[in-house]
């Protein structure tokens, strides 16, 4: 578990925590333009829900996920390809398989809640072109 997550004492198989009592985490090979606060126990169980941060003007090239995921904007905005702005208020759910992109963060940032239905890795080339045996 988690610095900052426990399991709850007044009913046991639930957990609680404060968001800022959760470290930030760099996200490798992104230089420190992106950071994520994880609530579950662990990548390979889950649950895996995730408040995400990308830099201002960071940009996340076109990928695909194996599972479905949730958006929900905190702060800031990110503009998603052509499907335009999102911003606090929003909510967007991507089926797995599906591919898109770029995710560029705005001019003051982007953080939002990444929730997953499975482990949240991606695959930048299209679907058709991996290998998944």
């Amino acid at each position: 578990m988690n610095s900052g997550v426990d399991v709850s004492k007044m009913v046991p198989g639930t957990f609680i925590g404060s968001i800022e009592d959760i470290p930030w985490q760099e996200v490798p090979d992104r230089d420190g333009q992106v950071r994520i606060k994880f609530f579950g126990e662990n990548n390979e169980t889950g649950p895996w829900v995730l408040l995400t941060w990308f830099a201002p003007g960071y940009s996340e090239p076109h990928h695909w996920h194996d599972h479905d995921t949730i958006y929900i904007p905190t702060r800031g905005s990110m503009i998603i390809g052509e499907e335009g702005v999102l911003g606090v208020g929003d909510i967007r759910w991507v089926r797995a398989g599906t591919y898109y992109g770029p995710e560029a963060a705005g001019d003051e940032g982007c953080e939002f809640w990444l929730i997953a239905y499975g482990e949240p890795g991606y695959h930048r080339q299209p679907p058709a072109q991996v290998d998944c045996s």
